[in-house]
């Protein structure tokens, strides 16, 4: 950034964003660890800080990273565009440098990315094997996806798959007064229809895993599938996973807690806040993602996911 004093030291996330990368375990401490000792960055400095992007947290370790290179280590903004306010505040974040936003902006920029592929394979097949209804998924497919990314965050629920089950409602809905009222050209619209719940399910399912608001769908809906991982992706097993589908519960030992504040530093949430006593208070674990940033940073284990005794009971 032009007129910054500092040097932008790039770690390998493997082409994948900081937030699926950590959560992901590909962007962690050993990247930042290697980066830092690769680089040469410490023949270039005289200061020996780093500043780490928050949404990193969940695979970023700040003590062990501390540990292995001497570096201090300091939690940023979430949005880059704020580095030169924040820096100019003496590293200091206000509340909204802490908070993961999801706009539309950033609603349509992580969907083109990420979901643009499962639209193409769509148009293809339809290329090959329906080519009637090629055009028509191209607009149907595109508009579906404008509707759901734009009016996401004013639908009901927390989860993705939750929102779209209830346009998934509506269009079924529209679908079944097509057939029984014999509408005209009903075909045709039975048709469009069909593309658009079936497109809705596809970003739905997903948009959990993309959005660092949203708790994820589909690694809870794959591990009960019993697809424990795909290539380097795992779900059955993990811990997000297990907290997600009830298994674990994130506890909170007070009397072990030793006022570090890595949890409120790091939480993209504002799920954790500080006492009068110096201690942390487990303030809204309605608001929880189950991201493990507060788990990966606690300096005094004060964090863990426990066992659910009822659930494995119920079970």
């Amino acid at each position: 950034m032009k007129g910054l004093d500092l040097w932008l030291l790039v770690a390998d996330s493997k082409g994948v964003n900081v937030w699926c990368a950590a959560g992901a375990e590909e962007f962690n401490t050993r990247s930042v660890v290697s980066a830092v000792k690769t680089s040469g960055i410490a023949t270039l400095v005289d200061r020996r800080s780093l500043i780490l992007p928050p949404l990193g947290a969940p695979g970023i370790c700040a003590k062990d990273v501390r540990e292995e290179t001497g570096w201090s280590i300091h939690w940023g903004p979430v949005r880059m565009k704020d580095i030169p306010r924040y820096l100019k505040q003496g590293c200091r974040r206000d509340e909204n440098m802490k908070r993961a936003t999801y706009n539309w902006k950033e609603r349509l920029d992580t969907g083109m990315g990420s979901l643009f592929p499962f639209y193409f394979v769509g148009a293809l097949c339809f290329l090959i094997f329906a080519r009637d209804l090629f055009l028509p998924y191209l607009v149907v497919g595109a508009a579906t996806f404008l509707f759901f990314m734009l009016a996401c965050p004013y639908l009901p629920g927390k989860r993705g798959l939750t929102k779209v089950i209830i346009l998934e409602c509506v269009l079924g809905l529209a679908l079944v007064i097509t057939e029984v009222w014999h509408i005209p050209s009903s075909f045709s619209l039975r048709s469009y229809l069909i593309i658009a719940m079936v497109s809705l399910l596809i970003y739905g399912t997903e948009l959990g895993g993309l959005a660092s608001t949203l708790p994820s769908d589909l690694d809870p809906f794959m591990a009960k599938l019993g697809i424990g991982a795909l290539g380097n992706v795992c779900w059955a097993g993990t811990i997000r996973t297990d907290l997600l589908l009830g298994r674990r519960l994130l506890t909170f030992y007070k009397d072990r807690c030793i006022g570090c504040r890595s949890c409120v530093e790091v939480c993209p949430q504002g799920v954790w806040e500080m006492a009068e006593d110096r201690r942390a208070v487990f303030a809204h674990p309605e608001s929880c993602t189950a991201c493990r940033g507060c788990l990966v940073q606690c300096q005094g284990e004060a964090i863990s996911a426990e066992p659910n005794t009822t659930h494995t009971a119920a079970a």
